[in-house]
């Protein structure tokens, strides 16, 4: 077990059994990472989870149920933390209660900020997998030949460019097409082995995959999301900080292509706009990651209403 996940030495040792009756020893590291999802600070959570951990240990209990342990930590949350924080951790243990998966889809352009969302909504929501569009393309260029899908053998920038008869943007809808039918796959996959992930990338059509597995057994939660910067300087600086910070990425093709890339963008809002999808501009939301969560728990509480309090 992880140093930080591990209980520590100066701890009584206390057993948290869950309904089937399987123990674990308490974790503050794990007590902590629940509570991000309220939206605290991690060095708050982390105190909280201290402090958690210290009227355990006075209890002298050598055992708790997870019930218990629940109830405990919102008491003590809505304690140092105050009610909206602890009505968040109450909504989220309800959610995470009906067993079902989550898949979080972060649709956006090149450059406004995807891959660093998705990790913060990942470490929030306790989710301990995030998938790519980029990594997907990457696997199909493998084992489809340029021959049989060029577009998909170019990057989605350079995709704007149409044969003759195609509607606009003809090639960069047969690229996320392919690219998405395979992101359903994986996502399909994930549902079935009861692992809840964030999926980002500009292949997600909004709408797409919340059909593609309406019809699945396990029925997880899906929860779509476009994200866009919509003023066109802010865009241009994002992709100009990265071009500097992140060079392996090619940012400064990226600044080349800026104008195709908007376009992508309106695609994207278009069909978010169509699907009944929320729209975030990154550039002007704020704190969109806690912003997201919460819609995140609202949906899950909102469609399983029997959900136990805690």
């Amino acid at each position: 077990m992880p140093i930080d996940l591990a209980p520590t030495d100066d701890f009584n040792r206390i057993e948290i059994r869950d309904r089937a009756g399987i123990g674990l020893p308490f974790s503050k590291g794990l007590m902590a990472t629940s509570i991000l999802v309220t939206g605290l600070h991690t060095e708050d959570a982390y105190k909280i989870a201290a402090e958690i951990q210290k009227r355990i240990s006075a209890s002298g209990a050598s055992e708790m149920d997870a019930d218990k342990l629940a109830q405990f930590a919102h008491d003590t949350v809505h304690e140092l933390a105050g009610s909206e924080a602890a009505g968040r951790y109450s909504t989220w243990r309800r959610a995470k209660r009906t067993g079902r998966p989550v898949i979080v889809a972060l649709a956006g352009a090149p450059g406004v900020g995807k891959s660093t969302l998705a990790t913060r909504l990942a470490v929030r929501l306790g989710f301990t997998r995030v998938v790519t569009t980029d990594t997907i393309r990457e696997v199909l260029r493998s084992v489809i030949p340029k021959s049989v899908l060029p577009e998909l053998h170019i990057s989605t920038y350079e995709t704007t460019e149409t044969h003759p008869g195609d509607p606009p943007l003809g090639a960069f809808h047969r690229q996320a097409r392919a690219v998405g039918a395979a992101t359903s796959k994986v996502a399909a996959r994930l549902a079935s082995e009861h692992t809840s992930a964030v999926i980002e990338g500009v292949h997600l059509m909004p709408g797409y995959l919340q059909k593609a597995l309406a019809m699945h057994p396990v029925q997880p939660i899906v929860v779509e999301i476009a994200v866009i910067v919509e003023n066109e300087d802010k865009h241009r600086a994002q992709l100009a900080r990265r071009a500097q910070s992140e060079p392996t990425r090619d940012g400064s093709r990226h600044l080349e292509h800026l104008s195709r890339i908007r376009d992508l963008q309106q695609v994207l809002i278009d069909h978010a706009v169509e699907a009944g999808v929320p729209v975030y501009d990154i550039a002007r939301s704020h704190d969109l990651t806690q912003r997201i969560v919460d819609q995140v728990a609202t949906r899950i509480d909102s469609q399983n209403p029997a959900a136990e309090s805690h």
